[in-house]
């Protein structure tokens, strides 16, 4: 749980910066979303620390980032890097919060 949550933080904080690393900063909007939505998801992963279940609000917020980072470079037309960058890695967020919604010892209980 933690290091999923760890990871998601780390995504997030990749989401916040990326319009400098992209240099698509001169886009006002594009680098407004991107430093909210990032900076939103990061304080949602360290809230959800430790926490895992389908009642974690956290977790669910976070997979909506998650899809809104991959719908982000379709909307601003963002070059190949950052388009493939946001894809990738909103997949991943998505994928790493679901894992936490979801946990493993909470499906083989209810297996026993």
């Amino acid at each position: 749980m933690y290091l999923k949550n760890v990871l998601s933080a780390c995504l997030a904080l990749w989401f916040a910066v990326s319009p400098w690393v992209f240099d698509f900063r001169h886009e006002t909007n594009a680098m407004l979303i991107c430093l909210v939505l990032g900076s939103l998801q990061f304080v949602c992963s360290m809230l959800a620390l430790g926490k895992s279940g389908k009642q974690v609000w956290q977790n669910w917020v976070c997979v909506c980032f998650g899809a809104l980072f991959i719908a982000v470079p379709n909307v601003f037309e963002l070059q190949l890097k950052a388009f493939f960058s946001f894809v990738v890695l909103g997949f991943l967020t998505m994928l790493l919060n679901y894992a936490n919604l979801y946990p493993e010892s909470e499906s083989q209980s209810e297996q026993s």
